[in-house]
């Protein structure tokens, strides 16, 4: 049997597995945890229909960080909507976002970042244009939209000011794109079925939505076990929380997975345990750790 170090390396893309040798030779951070949960945001921190994170969680992060216990925050939001969102907090929590392309830690990447060729996400733009999508970039800049989408999108969250660009030519986009999310408008399961036969044998296409999917170039399950390497966690201490597509590898990785209650049936039909209360849930990994 592999041990955990020797999964890692043959999973792992060889600029993390430098960047973790780096940072453990260097002592960046020596402190050693007694095990790390990775929470999704949409649908599992925040329910669905929620936009602020509960007062709760804020006091359950406190609690875990006495416990000595790590939160790592694993969305395919873009990192700078989650840093505000989980203010009170953002100094003790890892910032995984766009599925575990960036990693942010106290201010400082931990990794190097994952990403998209221009030439590549320029071509997936234009056919999920074609096939009636919008693509949402999310770069290390900025989240970049076509400007014929501002009218569909007005309502979402992620158009929030400080962060948000449109554009009418991919020439506009700034900055390495980390991935791209197809927005769909009704007819989510043809642009998904074409999407999967153009690029799943070099991306992960997983939904992460009703009516969205991203296209990502690594996924929650390799940014899980590249965060716990990197602050010498055993695996099977290691704890995640999800409800859609996109948190299935990440569910997977961990010493134990967990789906919330209201996830999407296809979701739910995994051998993953059922959970209705997040932040009991967590407490009971916490004292039972202790």
């Amino acid at each position: 049997m592999l041990s955990n170090q020797e999964e890692t390396s043959r999973v792992l893309p060889l600029g993390w597995i430098f960047a973790i040798l780096v940072h453990n030779i260097l002592e960046v951070d020596v402190h050693t945890y007694a095990g790390i949960v990775f929470c999704d945001v949409d649908g599992t921190i925040l329910p669905h229909g929620e936009r602020t994170i509960s007062s709760e969680f804020f006091a359950l992060v406190e609690e875990a960080r006495q416990a000595d216990f790590l939160f790592c925050i694993s969305s395919g939001r873009f990192h700078e909507a989650l840093i505000p969102l989980f203010s009170p907090v953002s100094s003790q929590v890892v910032f995984s976002a766009s599925n575990g392309c960036r990693v942010v830690y106290q201010g400082t990447e931990l990794f190097p970042n994952h990403g998209i060729t221009r030439p590549l996400a320029e071509q997936i733009t234009s056919s999920l244009h074609a096939w009636g999508a919008a693509a949402l970039i999310s770069t290390t800049e900025a989240i970049y939209l076509p400007t014929f989408s501002r009218n569909q999108l007005k309502a979402k969250s992620y158009l929030a000011k400080g962060y948000t660009r449109f554009f009418d030519t991919f020439n506009e986009v700034i900055g390495d794109v980390l991935q791209i999310t197809a927005v769909c408008d009704g007819n989510v399961p043809t642009v998904l079925e074409q999407s999967r036969k153009a690029w799943d044998s070099s991306f992960h296409v997983v939904t992460t939505g009703n009516q969205m999917f991203d296209i990502c170039p690594t996924s929650k399950g390799t940014s899980l076990k590249a965060i716990s390497e990197h602050f010498s966690v055993p695996l099977a201490y290691t704890y995640a929380f999800g409800d859609d597509e996109n948190d299935i590898p990440m569910l997977e990785a961990a010493g134990k997975g967990y789906i919330m209650g209201s996830a999407h049936q296809g979701v739910k039909d995994r051998d993953f345990e059922h959970c209705h209360d997040l932040v009991g849930t967590i407490r009971k990994i916490i004292e039972k750790q202790r």
